[in-house]
């Protein structure tokens, strides 16, 4: 007869679970003052000639395209 077979098969534990954690929410509020109204609106720099000339040297590239 045959020896006993010494090695068994181990039982599989179970499945730790890993609480999640909660994470806290953070809220911004964004505060709206006249100054940055006024920098937002404020489009003067469409109006600069250096601003024309790079759009002149843009505008000609993708017409020819």
């Amino acid at each position: 007869m045959a020896a006993r077979w010494p090695f068994t098969k181990k039982s599989a534990e179970p499945p730790r679970v890993i609480k999640a954690d909660k994470r806290k929410i953070v809220e911004y509020e964004r505060k709206t003052n006249e100054a940055s109204k006024q920098k937002i609106s404020d489009r003067s720099h469409l109006e600069s000639d250096s601003f024309k000339e790079a759009m002149d040297l843009l505008g000609e590239d993708s017409k020819e395209s």
